[in-house]
């Protein structure tokens, strides 16, 4: 009896070993399965009264309602997509909100019963919305369908769709309601252009016919944050200004990036003066939103520093004034000149503060303070109007970060760079290119090429455009001690490799068209006959291989460059290895004379057209 008894006791002793085994085996399963969750809080809008804010959680399908007094959220309300921005009207009815890529939409949320009400098609990648003054239009920048559409909101559809230039992602109206500004996020031009700059449009929206296309300071690009002066005189920009031109040697003194703040006078509709945000040992890493008050004190989200800066913008254009009212009009450009490479101009007007949250992409002002959020911090930051801290309030609890989290702060975080005056986004924006051609020196000297997007990296070694670095994790590690000047422990490396193979391609927006206009594919069968396919084939449209291919030039001539992917290409110009090419037509027509690049020289217009649509899809 007593023999059954223990045989008994150790049979169950096992069954309760194994159910524990399994059940510490499925959390181990569950946790590497479970989705993790992170808010990346993004754009802020408040109602009249300050009461509430409604805050984007742009990697969670939701806007938060943040109770202002009680500094608590007292709601979610879910979406269907992921939120990009937002836009509330007077009365705090109805908020608007930007979602979705390819398929690009508008919610319309009643806040009143927090609930989506409506949704309305636009473009790919809606980036930013505004409502008219009337509030009877809402205008939204779709960034890769490089479009305006201009919304009739009692009828809740498109009733205008404007051309734009490359990646529209900010919108502005001016004070006075006349004025419609657009910032094109990217340069449009070819590397052998004089001048590599992003663009902002200015749209006379009685008319609704552009007005004027400011070109920018050379090298400008990223261009992100919009702010308007109170009396509606000065028009602020936030952007990267990029030294692309000269060699790699050095990061002291903004020598590769400086980050700058472009001054438009928007009665005359001309540039009025760069400025650089940085000081002289110390970056000020990819300026993102602005806010300015109404004593026109300007508020700078430094994203890469996580920083806040305080520019009193009246005292500045004090300074401005007597300097240009001091200066010859034939010296007027020189002036301009040496502002946009001084690091000293600003720094009386200045003040810089040190944020707890990580990436601070937006501020509002909200009453009597400023609110700040940063995207890698499940928070919101207030401050009163001088900068001091006031409170926080928290989103929520997110998950731990995982290895792509973490190296995608990481390729944010300019602090990981020397001086903090650049981090990886600053050439590879979105993990992609910043449409400039640098010369890094890690093939010689005075043969610049083309910044390279990061997606598939890791999956079609060699990186490069020589192939000079067998892989993609050797090419980071180098970024790391060439570019950022810096030392960082491995792990740190391993986590921006995690990220970048997490990097997915973003749907044409060439491919709805490519279906219209060519049903039967023959851009494709084009691609194959014209020997496209031979080095651009399988997977990543590439073979991984390097040629001579005819276009070299200088140091260059004899080079052979590696065949890059084709995924994604329509997005990731200029082309070819030193950016000549302005379009994928360019690259199949005028960089292709004695077909050494495919055979398209013998195809008709027709047959050209198909083909570039065709790569363009990709």
């Amino acid at each position: 009896m007593l023999d059954l008894y223990y045989s008994t006791r150790k049979k169950y002793l096992w069954m309760f070993f194994l159910i524990c085994i399994f059940f510490v085996f499925s959390l181990w399963i569950y946790s590497l399965l479970k989705t993790p969750v992170y808010f990346s809080p993004g754009k802020m809008v408040t109602d009249k009264s300050g009461t509430y804010i409604y805050v984007a959680l742009t990697t969670n399908k939701a806007v938060a309602v943040v109770d202002f007094h009680t500094k608590r959220i007292c709601e979610t309300i879910s979406l269907y997509q992921n939120p990009t921005e937002l836009a509330i009207s007077a009365d705090g009815k109805l908020l608007y909100v930007s979602m979705g890529e390819v398929e690009g939409s508008i919610a319309v949320v009643d806040l009143q019963k927090r609930e989506v009400i409506a949704s309305i098609p636009v473009g790919h990648t809606p980036e930013g919305i505004l409502l008219s003054r009337d509030e009877k239009t809402l205008f939204v920048a779709n960034r890769f369908s490089n479009t305006l559409s201009v919304i009739d909101l009692e009828l809740n559809k498109i009733v205008e769709t404007i051309s734009t230039i490359r990646e529209p992602r900010s919108l502005l109206i001016s004070p006075d309601g006349q004025t419609l500004v657009v910032a094109n996020y990217l340069p449009v031009q070819s590397s052998t252009d004089s001048i590599i700059a992003s663009e902002i449009i200015l749209l006379d929206l009685s008319t609704r016919i552009i007005r004027e296309i400011l070109l920018m300071e050379n090298g400008s690009q990223s261009a992100l944050g919009l702010a308007c002066s109170s009396d509606g005189k000065y028009l602020y920009i936030t952007h990267l200004l990029s030294r692309y031109h000269i060699p790699l040697t050095q990061l002291d003194r903004g020598w590769m990036n400086t980050n700058a703040l472009t001054i438009v006078d928007l009665q005359k509709g001309v540039i009025y003066a760069t400025l650089l945000l940085d000081d002289i040992d110390r970056g000020a890493a990819n300026p993102a939103g602005l806010y300015i008050d109404k004593q026109d004190n300007l508020y700078v989200a430094l994203s890469g520093t996580h920083e806040l800066m305080i520019l009193k913008m009246r005292e500045l254009h004090n300074k401005l004034a007597l300097l240009f009212a001091k200066t010859e009009s034939n010296q007027i450009d020189c002036l301009r000149e040496n502002l946009s490479t001084s690091l000293n101009f600003t720094k009386p007007f200045k003040t810089r503060i040190h944020l707890q949250g990580k990436s601070p992409r937006y501020v509002i002002g909200v009453t009597d303070k400023i609110v700040v959020s940063s995207h890698f911090s499940p928070l919101l930051e207030i401050y009163d109007k001088d900068g001091i801290f006031s409170d926080i309030i928290t989103l929520g609890k997110e998950s731990e970060l995982n290895h792509i989290r973490k190296g995608e702060l990481a390729f944010c975080d300019a602090r990981l760079c020397y001086q903090g005056w650049q981090s990886c986004i600053s050439c590879h924006p979105d993990g992609r290119m910043d449409g400039l051609s640098w010369d890094q020196m890690n093939d010689g000297i005075g043969n610049p090429k083309s910044t390279k997007s990061m997606l598939f990296s890791h999956v079609t070694p060699p990186t490069m455009i020589t192939g000079i670095r067998p892989s993609a994790e050797v090419a980071v590690r180098k970024g790391i001690i060439h570019i950022l000047n810096s030392q960082i422990d491995e792990a740190v490396a391993c986590d921006m490799d995690a990220y970048l193979r997490s990097l997915k391609p973003v749907i044409s927006p060439f491919l709805a068209l490519y279906e219209k206009k060519d049903p039967e594919h023959k851009g494709e069968i084009l691609f194959k006959e014209a020997h496209c396919a031979s080095c651009h084939h399988g997977a990543y449209y590439t073979d991984g291989k390097s040629y001579s291919v005819g276009i070299g030039a200088g140091n260059d001539e004899l080079s052979s460059f590696d065949v890059p992917t084709l995924r994604e290409v329509w997005r990731t110009s200029p082309y070819l290895y030193d950016g000549r090419a302005k379009t994928i037509r360019e690259v199949l027509t005028v960089c292709n004379q004695h077909d050494q690049h495919g055979i398209t020289q013998n195809l008709t217009e027709e047959e050209l057209e198909r083909l570039e649509l065709y790569v363009l899809t990709l």
